[in-house]
């Protein structure tokens, strides 16, 4: 088979995946009308996650507000939610979900804008490759602040609303396979992405008085369109931990799982508006492994 065959048929395999993708956005969406009029802020907003499930809920008939420090990516999809949803339905904020004058803020003008609201999902991350002797203390207050103090704060401010407006909402954390597991030279970021776990599964108690539940997902690695995979030293690290090349990690994510596949952001889409919508309305304090079958909850 020439050079121009090999063309073709990558071609049309990546517009069959499109499709695909498209398709179980529109079933996806289909099937959570009841999400339809609710307002929803997502920290992380411009990230592979973050950009699916605000797709998912807008598809839905929710309006978003998307919170990130990337201030082009967050333009950018702002813009492209806008070309397909129309105007309105949006609003993004640059901020920082570590600073909480700048998550206060963003609160108020989502709820001053929209007039409400009823979900937040708490998705900012921050992480690192790195052996725990080697840490420094920026480090330290970085993965911290953001994956930890940053998750805290913003459903803080969430629970002010909620409470104050006897809103019936949903908080929904994007923790990680390896809140489950450990991982090697990612210390720090398991021992946060477990205590996002915790804290879930805490203020479901705390909060179950009020209507209001808690739930987490813990993904495995989402490659696709992920600026932290577009990093090289994040990159590189990762293929070293694996004695591996750049070339062969998403097939070791594939071949490591128990489904042998790799998690897709609209695959961690449709269990998140599985968790916010009514269809899991007796659902809180619930992790739902996102991940093929790596890390299994006990």
């Amino acid at each position: 088979m020439n050079a121009g065959v090999h063309s073709v048929c990558g071609r049309e395999r990546a517009a069959s995946e499109r499709l695909a993708c498209e398709e179980a956005t529109r079933e996806m969406t289909d099937a959570y009308c009841d999400l339809a009029g609710q307002v929803a802020l997502i920290t992380g907003g411009a990230g592979a996650i973050g950009r699916a499930i605000s797709e998912g809920l807008i598809g839905a008939g929710a309006k978003v507000a998307l919170v990130d420090i990337a201030a082009e990516r967050l333009h950018n999809w702002e813009e492209t939610l806008a070309a397909k949803f129309g105007d309105g339905m949006v609003l993004t904020f640059v901020a920082d979900v570590c600073d909480s004058q700048q998550v206060k803020r963003a609160f108020d003008l989502t709820i001053e804008a929209f007039g409400r609201l009823d979900i937040l999902v708490n998705n900012a991350a921050a992480t690192q490759i790195k052996a725990v002797d080697l840490l420094s203390d920026e480090d330290i207050d970085l993965i911290v602040d953001t994956n930890l103090k940053g998750y805290v704060k913003c459903a803080r401010e969430a629970v002010k609303s909620m409470k104050a407006s006897g809103t019936r909402g949903s908080l929904l954390f994007i923790s990680s396979k390896n809140g489950l597991a450990g991982a090697s030279n990612k210390s720090l970021y398991c021992a946060t992405k477990g205590g996002e776990l915790t804290l879930a599964r805490s203020l479901a108690l705390e909060l179950g008085e009020f209507g209001i539940r808690v739930n987490t997902i813990c993904p495995d690695a989402v490659l696709e369109g992920s600026s932290l995979w577009a990093d090289d030293s994040y990159r590189l690290g990762t293929a070293k931990r694996y004695n591996i090349s750049e070339e062969e990690i998403p097939d070791y994510y594939k071949q490591r799982c128990a489904l042998k596949t790799n998690i897709q952001p609209v695959d961690v889409a449709n269990a998140a508006l599985f968790l916010l919508s009514n269809n899991a309305a007796k659902l809180t304090g619930a992790i739902l492994t996102v991940d093929g079958g790596v890390a299994f909850v006990r």
